[in-house]
Order: C-alpha cells, then sequence, then structure tokens
C-alpha cells in the first residue's frame, strides 16, 4: 500500500535514516529483487500484499544465508494479533501494529537493532523449569532489555536470597515450585520493606480462581497464562513498568 510505504518513510527519516538509504517495494517478489542488489540492514514488510505476502517474504529470506541475518519488522493489525506467534516462527525480530505512532514506531526500531529501551532495570525470572526462565529471557530480550538486565531463580528461597544482593524492578514468577511457591514467595517479598514495591507478574498454567485470588491477596499486581505470547508479556510490563 502506497499510503503505508509513505508514512513509514517518512517515520525512518524522522527516526533519522536519510532517505537515500531507504528503498521501497510493493510486494515480495520487488523486495527480493532491491535485497539482492543493494546492501539493506532492516526490512520492515507489511504482511497482506499482492503476489508475496510479507509471511512469504520473510521465509523466503530465511532461505538466502547472504540474507537470512538482516532484522525483519512484520507490520500487522491489531485484530491480527494471533499472525505474530507464526511470524515469529518463521524467524521475525519485531512487529509493529497498525495504525502506529511515531513513539511506538521508534521503539520497535530499537528493540530490532538491539538497543536498551529499558536501561539498567534489572528482571528476576523466578520458575523452577530452566527451559522457560530461558524463553521469558529470549521475549525480554526482543522486547528492548539488555542481556546484563536478568537475574534467575528456580525456586522463591534462591529468589529471596538474590533479593538480599540485587536491586530488582520486576519480578516475573511461576505459581508452582518446590521448597517454596510462588504465593509464599510473594508474601514474603511484600513483608520485607527492601523490596515490597516492586511490581509482581505470576505466569501459571494454572488458572483457578481461588489460587489467583490468593495470590492477589498476597501481592501479586499481574497474572498471564502460560503459554503466553510475547504480546501479551509485552502489555504486562508496560502495565508495571509505567
Amino acid at each position: 500500500m502506497k499510503v503505508l510505504r509513505n508514512i513509514l518513510n517518512g517515520s525512518l527519516i524522522a527516526y533519522g535514516i536519510p532517505e537515500k538509504n531507504i528503498f521501497q517495494a510493493d510486494n515480495g517478489k520487488s523486495a527480493l529483487n532491491i535485497m539482492k542488489t543493494n546492501n539493506i540492514n532492516l526490512i520492515i514488510s507489511d504482511w497482506n500484499m499482492p503476489n508475496m505476502d510479507g509471511l512469504e517474504l520473510l521465509k523466503t529470506i530465511k532461505g538466502y544465508p547472504e540474507l537470512a541475518s538482516i532484522p525483519f519488522i512484520m507490520i500487522t493489525s491489531e485484530s491480527e494479533k494471533e499472525k505474530v506467534d507464526e511470524a515469529f516462527k518463521a524467524g521475525v525480530n519485531q512487529y509493529i501494529f497498525k495504525p502506529f505512532k511515531p513513539d511506538y514506531f521508534s521503539e520497535k526500531i530499537q528493540q530490532t537493532l538491539g538497543k536498551n529501551l529499558y536501561g539498567a532495570k534489572q528482571v528476576m525470572v523466578v520458575d523452577d523449569s530452566p527451559v522457560i526462565r530461558r524463553i521469558v529471557e529470549k521475549q525480554l530480550k526482543m522486547l528492548g532489555f539488555g542481556g546484563f538486565n536478568f537475574l534467575g531463580a528456580g525456586n522463591g528461597v534462591l529468589a529471596l536470597s538474590l533479593l538480599e544482593e540485587k536491586k530488582v524492578d520486576l519480578i516475573i514468577t511461576d505459581l508452582h515450585m518446590p521448597d517454596m511457591n510462588g504465593i509464599e514467595f510473594v508474601r514474603e517479598v511484600r513483608i520485607n520493606e527492601k523490596t515490597d514495591l516492586i511490581p509482581v507478574l505470576m505466569i501459571t498454567s494454572d488458572y483457578n480462581t481461588n489460587k489467583m485470588l490468593e495470590a492477589y491477596e498476597a501481592g501479586v499486581d499481574e497474572f498471564m497464562q502460560k503459554p503466553f505470547k510475547v504480546v501479551a508479556l509485552e502489555e504486562k510490563i508496560k502495565t508495571l513498568l509505567n
């Protein structure tokens, strides 16, 4: 869509990218031809296009070794959030929801280019599964946290010990863990004046109403059900840190 391309062109110029370095294509096939003859450092693609849509373009690029490492941002509408997961599986780096504001656009560019949007804010991820901790860390990096912003703990006891030593700005904790579960852990966090104001996001596959109420009473600020999407995580983090 020419209107969208012109909006993106203006947004990129406002971000500080010279107009001579911005190339436009009206479909995936044309974009591929441009990439083969020019040095491209970032791709921003609409999802819905004729001849070759954004997802087809993404998958095709990932099949070319010389193009596969180029950061890729997919544009889709707010009503098509489910598509984002499909794009991430194909290798997309970031997404932009239409319509978007300049600040949101700049934020997504910075996230894609690996800029640390959260400064020195420290996130503690408490989960007995190392796999879940790695997934959450990966998603946080995608959302603009630097690689030095993470602390991990396998249960509440270990997390409390770390909290005595480290400054933490956000806690993401599982509910079910050995030795000390998430609710017991949050209670301890809230009775300590050094940690009682830290926002807490609880992630769990057990969406039991009574457990949720118990967790809220213990001091949990937000809930998110496993498995969760990076879009949902971003919304929760913005709510808690803003």
